[in-house]
């Protein structure tokens, strides 16, 4: 892991940070590594983690700054009671879902974080499927679920599970809810 007091943070690029300091326009902006040291001290300080979370992905994009932050979250996660890690984990399957690979360089993986980036996403696997076999609602499981399907490899579905409570409308003709054929083309795919 990225230690947290090392100055490489500050070129790591989220939401609303720019060239090693907040954007103009949200001055109050995180500094990741500050938000993690104090999860690190309490990893069940889920207001902090829903305050942090969305500066490293959100809107369909994943910031370079999220890299670093997916081994402390999967760490993190592994200090939890299973029924109690899901956000980490889901957190961790949108970072997947979202990374776009050969963007723009504010939104690529640093080569030096890489390695252990690789080794989270392979312990998170099996903590997902440690946190599906205890009891979660019908949303945390659609996102977990996700989280499985981007790990094994499968964007599209991921993205699909994500987004199924709005993937779908009632049948003019008999009004039962039907899908769309993306959910289809999501399941048959095996990108």
């Amino acid at each position: 892991m990225l230690p947290l007091d090392d100055p490489r943070w500050t070129e790591l690029d989220h939401r609303n940070w720019r060239d090693g300091k907040p954007a103009d326009w949200l001055p109050a902006a995180p500094f990741v590594p500050n938000e993690l040291a104090m999860l690190v001290e309490n990893p069940g300080d889920f207001e902090r983690l829903h305050a942090l979370w969305p500066h490293l992905c959100s809107e369909g994009t994943t910031w370079a700054a999220a890299f670093a932050a997916v081994p402390y979250f999967v760490d993190l996660a592994k200090r939890i009671p299973p029924e109690r890690r899901v956000e980490y984990l889901v957190v961790v399957g949108m970072i997947v879902t979202d990374a776009l690979p050969g963007h723009d360089r504010k939104f690529a993986i640093k080569d030096y974080l890489q390695d252990s980036y690789d080794r989270a996403i392979a312990q998170a696997l099996p903590l997902i499927a440690e946190t599906l076999a205890t009891k979660q609602n019908v949303i945390d499981t659609c996102y977990l679920l996700s989280a499985v399907a981007v790990l094994q490899g499968h964007r599209k579905l991921a993205v699909v599970l994500q987004n199924l409570d709005c993937m779908c409308g009632r049948c003019p003709k008999c009004g039962e809810m039907v899908y769309p054929p993306q959910l289809k083309q999501a399941i048959e795919s095996a990108e």
